[in-house]
């Protein structure tokens, strides 16, 4: 619970911070300003533990420090402040605040929303006023409403399905106000997974430049309770010809709420170059608490091929062939959809590579075998693909078989395996499926090795293939040891 507290605390309090900021009062000095939402809600039903975030700008000036004086005597009753650190209650619910250099440049959080009062009504209302004074005598002054009770802000249900290929998506959102207090202003944000980028439409809009696309817009209309709207526009959700599947996260908040874990307005550095985005009333139907997850499926298809070969080798040898799936295209196949499944050829015995010895050392490797069960002469084996497939990749590995007699009997094979949707995305299913034929009589061009049955080289083969990698690793090291810490590094001292 303190570690969601901690998140959820640092991503309200960069919600706010430039939502709405508090303009200088005339008597300002100029140089100092001091930035604050100017309104902010407080949960009822449901307190929190949230910084309400202040922060400085001293435009430029020599500026070290500053006096912070907080008269919440207004919101006594209404709302419950908590001061911790830099801040000190005083008399008639007055704070102080002694704010340093580093907290003129990243913002006090040392004044703590523990929530409405519980003897609050819903709706009760009162401003919250800050004066900061700066060494030389020079004030800046702004306020803050603060609110009992909070809107309950609600999204379209939304999914998107069967869209065309290689075209934009549109995502039409709106806002509901559910709960018992009007919202004076509410933001959205808008979070597309990793394959999917958004437009830059909308000059009322700000987007990120880097990482995950995501767009950032804040209305200052008022929604009342009850009270439905809908943009006037959608956001596009741009995936390319290899779409197949994806996402996108509606999340909607007036100040004072939760705009979700990890936003800060900071980030939303490029703004849209359309018109602005709007809003328009509509009817207060097809909304939903939690409606901001919006699932894309386009038609595009996803052609998949298992990938194996011939078996050349005499009796006795052990063949290896490169077997697995590939994605022809042209939709990518996401993580999770696709496995295949092999059958050796009868006659034969397929050998997983031996399990790795535990290395006390440590590299992390990962496991050089993908497939279950890990034991040689198994019937049959099913295998992941890790990660998704996009097109022209593929997912393959080297398999070693030991041929134990002539190609007199069933051939193998390697068959992929669709889940869900994507099997009807395969435009050719007679590629799902690759034999895995021996040819006896071919000179063992495939040939890894001879193996011996009689002398038990088979065994020696194995043993000699698990001790080859940590050997290497081990020579690796003895070449090239870790550097060691110098005598006199911070490491080595004791506190």
């Amino acid at each position: 619970m303190r570690r969601r507290a901690t998140v959820t605390l640092a991503a309200v309090a960069a919600s706010l911070t430039l939502v709405a900021p508090a303009s200088p009062a005339p008597q300002d000095d100029g140089g100092l300003r001091i930035e604050v939402p100017e309104v902010y809600y407080t949960q009822t039903t449901d307190p929190t533990r949230v910084a309400l975030p202040v922060r400085f700008d001293t435009g430029g000036g020599s500026v070290r420090e500053v006096a912070l004086t907080v008269d919440a005597s207004e919101v006594r009753g209404t709302v419950r402040l908590y001061a911790k650190r830099s801040c000190a209650e005083g008399t008639g619910y007055v704070f102080t605040c002694r704010v340093g250099a580093g907290q003129l440049r990243s913002g006090l959080m040392d004044l703590m929303v523990l929530g409405a009062d519980r003897s609050a009504a819903p709706g009760t209302r009162g401003t919250v006023r800050f004066t900061a004074t700066a060494p030389d005598g020079g004030q800046a002054h702004a306020k803050t409403e603060m609110t009992a009770g909070s809107p309950e802000l609600w999204g379209r249900k939304l999914s998107v399905e069967n869209a065309p290929a290689d075209t934009p998506v549109e995502i039409r959102g709106g806002v509901l106000n559910h709960g018992p207090i009007a919202a004076n202003g509410f933001g959205v944000t808008v979070t597309a997974d990793p394959r999917i980028r958004l437009a830059h439409r909308y000059g009322n809009c700000r987007y990120t430049d880097q990482g995950q696309s995501r767009a950032y817009c804040f209305f200052p209309s008022r929604v009342e309770p009850g009270q439905a709207y809908a943009f006037t526009g959608p956001f596009l959700a741009l995936g390319g010809k290899p779409l197949t599947k994806g996402s996108v996260d509606v999340r909607l908040f007036a100040p004072g709420q939760d705009a979700g874990p990890y936003f800060d307005e900071r980030d939303f550095t490029v703004r849209g170059s359309g018109p602005a985005l709007a809003l328009t009333p509509t009817a207060p139907e097809g909304f939903a608490r939690s409606a901001g997850h919006v699932s894309i499926d386009t038609d595009q298809k996803a052609d998949v091929q298992a990938v194996a070969g011939d078996l050349r080798g005499r009796p006795g040898d052990v063949v290896g062939i490169e077997a697995g799936v590939r994605n022809a295209g042209p939709g990518r196949v996401d993580h999770g959809y696709l496995t295949y499944e092999i059958t050796p050829p009868e006659g034969t015995t397929l050998l997983p590579p031996p399990k790795p010895t535990p290395d006390p050392e440590g590299d992390g490797e990962p496991d050089p075998w993908v497939c279950r069960p890990w034991r040689a002469g198994a019937g049959h084996y099913t295998c992941v693909v890790s990660g998704s497939l996009a097109p022209g990749a593929k997912a393959t590995q080297t398999l070693r078989f030991r041929i134990g007699r002539d190609d007199s009997g069933a051939p193998g094979r390697v068959s992929a395996v669709l889940r869900d949707d994507y099997d009807r995305r395969d435009p050719d299913r007679s590629d799902n499926t690759a034999p895995i034929t021996v040819n006896g009589s071919a000179s063992a061009t495939g040939a890894l090795w001879p193996v011996l049955a009689a002398c038990g080289t088979a065994a020696a083969v194995l043993a000699l293939a698990a001790a080859v990698p940590y050997g290497l690793r081990r020579a690796r090291r003895r070449r090239n040891p870790p550097p060691t810490a110098p005598a006199d590094s911070s490491a080595a001292r004791k506190p």
